[in-house]
């Protein structure tokens, strides 16, 4: 028998040659095959030493592990600040693990995940649907083997394709107040006011959707987003929103003067929803979303999508002044980088500003001077 510092290599009944060491972990391992000779084991040994020296060995008990098994667990155990994850995205993850990842690479080990074979995946999946679900999956697929690389699954994560997780998608069209009062105006008479709470309020439409009486202070001029109605898969659930959702939204006098005129005449119950269906029942995003298709062919804006009013309104905010520390905590964001959207100004609002710029200072000729004729004379 050899020995070495960590391990040692032994000849088996057979002829063969086993290995046996000791991990980082302090566990005793032995090689995954045995050798035909001594020199073979003795290598192997001496490159397992030195993968542990460099900081890339891999457990071998994990490195027979596929990514579905591995991405499966990930999803079930992943969480956000030590918050479990919305069950909306947990919907969008699932989704896409089960169209466009695990169908073509769910059964690779994590270990057979190189840059080459993640290449070849993102081109198959790119030829099959379109740049969005192509840009989720990517970045699923690389925050999943983030989590590996931390386990010590993986050395390094093999998604290295430059841009490929990051939103690429054109610039969403800024709306007028006119067309969101045009809107409103055409939408049916029990959706009116939501549409008004929903653009000075900067909500989302499972935030309004979920507002109860409770939550609205019209003496304050105030509404409190508590909770959100989501639909993942099946029929709808209200549920918490992320921690940076949750908050109180002064609203501008528009928006109070139609909650108080809407609400004169609505169940005064704390747990009362604020807006349901003309016969009382729960009002479901469906029903805004066929009534908002309906309004907008009405009035011809037919690409004007709901969520436009909430862009809409928190880049006003942005134009009148409001810092981005500011725009996020109306908008319930907890990243700058959402939040910076809004800080683009329109064309009109741009041609203003180069106004008020010029009258900064007083305007200088750009003419060279004009030389006095008479001093010469």
């Amino acid at each position: 028998m050899s020995r070495r510092d960590f391990g040692n290599v032994s000849k088996l009944p057979s002829g063969q040659w086993r290995v046996k060491y000791v991990g980082p972990d302090g566990r005793r391992r032995g090689a995954p095959d045995t050798f035909r000779t001594k020199a073979d084991a003795t290598r192997w040994l001496a490159r397992a030493e030195a993968d542990m020296s460099r900081g890339t060995w891999r457990d071998p008990d994990l490195c027979t592990v596929t990514l579905r098994a591995y991405a499966e667990a990930w999803l079930s155990q992943r969480t956000v600040k030590g918050t479990a994850l919305a069950p909306r995205t947990v919907q969008t993850y699932q989704h896409s693990l089960d169209a466009w990842i695990l169908p073509l690479v769910g059964d690779l080990g994590l270990t057979d995940l190189t840059p080459a074979a993640v290449r070849t995946w993102h081109a198959q999946i790119r030829q099959s649907t379109g740049p969005t679900a192509v840009r989720q999956a990517y970045a699923l697929l690389r925050a999943i083997l983030n989590t590996a690389v931390a386990d010590e699954a993986v050395t390094k994560n093999p998604c290295r394709i430059t841009g490929a997780g990051q939103p690429s998608s054109p610039e969403r069209q800024l709306r007028s107040l006119d067309d969101v009062e045009a809107m409103a105006a055409a939408m049916p008479v029990h959706l009116r006011t939501l549409v008004v709470v929903a653009f000075w309020g900067s909500l989302r439409l499972g935030e309004v959707i979920a507002l109860q009486r409770r939550d609205v202070d019209l003496a304050a001029g105030t509404i409190q987003v508590a909770r959100q109605r989501v639909e993942p898969g099946g029929g709808p659930i209200e549920t918490e929103p992320k921690a940076a959702s949750r908050r109180t939204i002064h609203l501008p006098s528009q928006a109070v003067d139609a909650l108080t005129l809407w609400l004169a005449d609505r169940p005064s119950l704390p747990t009362a929803p604020v807006f349901t269906r003309t016969d009382g029942r729960p009002l479901r995003a469906h029903h805004v979303d066929w009534a908002w298709r309906t309004a907008r062919n009405k009035v011809g804006l037919s690409d004007f999508h709901f969520h436009d009013c909430r862009h809409a309104s928190l880049t006003l905010a942005a134009q009148l002044g409001a810092t981005t520390a500011e725009v996020m905590r109306r908008a319930g964001h907890s990243s700058t980088r959402a939040a910076l959207i809004y800080q683009h100004a329109a064309e009109s609002r741009d041609v203003e500003i180069a106004v008020l710029m010029s009258n900064v200072a007083p305007r200088k000729s750009t003419q060279s001077p004009r030389k006095d004729r008479s001093a010469e004379n």
